[in-house]
């Protein structure tokens, strides 16, 4: 069984990828799994990938590094009741050092059944490209040292929603990227776009990629300073609109959230909900990179055209700020909504952390 693990910071893209590369597969017939990750517990992802008739598993409350054992038994389990030919990993936004924690002990060990055969670095093109122009970043210097050490550590280096940059900007990011990684293979990329991924998934899948073997330089200390800064908020709601056209209060909801995350000068890595009505669902992302007004208007579209009154939300938020403080907020806007006459909200499970310090549980040189 192939293993492809997918790494790369928060917001990159890498389940949109992903997503449409195992529809690939399952088209030419390849039966197809995926483990998700996250440090939260109720991941919108898994969620997902459920709701989209794919196998998916999750590793959750800490990056696969530091729950190996957990990550091989859940390739067990997949490989028990789904038996895929190829199984996809997701490793957590923050998480770096893959291939000394993860690659290597799978492939020296041999407990599970899955062969690492690639590792992909996912970055958003403008945050890469501002990093690249010596530009500054929305995040602390311990954030960054997460992102560069992702960078560094790939062979074959994703810059996604190219789509989203003039193609002058994509001939610079192209250009300078070459320039300062003339060791890696750089692969630009619209998720979106059936062809790309089709790419991107055929130079994964070649004879000529195989899994990084050189361990990663990396200073834990900088390293776990850098994940301490976040929290990590996860919710599900069972909510009940009075009438469908009131489901764009959620626009109304994440556009307050937002904002006043932005007041305290918190930085927002990624806020994502998945809405999930059985017979449909609508999936919601934004990044610190995105235009706020631009993707509020989108989700107001969407949910205009969202025609149910009673479903679940999952709901994710990870951000660089104050773990209380970004818990609070989370929660005075859902339950001051909930006062409202023209909607019930009824939380189920909740769930909200900081990392700790990371602690593989093996590490090979």
């Amino acid at each position: 069984m192939e293993l492809h693990l997918v790494g790369g910071f928060l917001g990159s893209g890498k389940t949109t990828a992903i997503l449409e590369a195992a529809r690939q597969l399952m088209d030419e017939g390849q039966r197809v799994g995926i483990i998700t990750n996250e440090q939260g517990r109720h991941l919108v992802d898994t969620a997902f990938f459920r709701s989209s008739g794919i196998p998916a598993l999750e590793v959750t409350g800490g990056c696969i590094c530091c729950n190996l054992d957990d990550f091989e038994d859940r390739i067990s389990e997949i490989t028990s009741k789904f038996d895929p030919q190829v199984l996809f990993a997701e490793s957590v936004g923050s998480c770096a050092d893959l291939v000394a924690t993860v690659i290597k002990p799978l492939s020296d060990y041999h407990k599970t059944s899955a062969h690492p055969a690639s590792l992909s670095v996912f970055s958003d093109s403008r945050m890469l490209l501002r990093y690249l122009r010596g530009m500054e970043l929305p995040f602390s210097e311990g954030v960054i040292y997460i992102f560069e050490k992702q960078i560094e550590e790939a062979r074959l280096l994703i810059a996604n929603k190219i789509d989203l940059l003039t193609s002058k900007d994509a001939q610079d990011l192209v250009s300078l990227a070459e320039r300062r990684y003339p060791d890696k293979q750089i692969h630009t990329q619209n998720s979106l776009v059936p062809a790309e991924v089709a790419e991107w998934l055929s130079q994964i899948r070649s004879l000529s990629q195989s899994s990084p073997k050189i361990s990663l330089d990396i200073n834990y200390d900088i390293y776990a300073e850098g994940e301490s800064r976040f929290t990590w908020v996860d919710r599900e709601y069972k909510i009940n609109f009075s009438k469908s056209e009131n489901i764009k209060m959620i626009a109304d909801w994440v556009n307050l959230i937002v904002h006043k995350l932005e007041s305290k000068k918190y930085k927002i890595a990624h806020l994502k909900f998945l809405i999930d009505a059985s017979s449909d669902n609508l999936k919601f992302n934004l990044t610190n990179q995105d235009n706020l007004a631009e993707k509020i208007f989108s989700l107001r579209i969407q949910l205009d055209q969202f025609k149910y009154k009673v479903f679940n939300m999952t709901f994710n938020l990870m951000v660089e700020g104050d773990f209380k403080k970004v818990d609070t907020i989370v929660d005075d806007v859902f339950q001051n909504a909930n006062l409202e006459r023209r909607v019930s909200i009824k939380e189920i499970e909740r769930f909200s952390r900081t990392p700790s310090y990371p602690n593989p549980t093996k590490r090979i040189e």
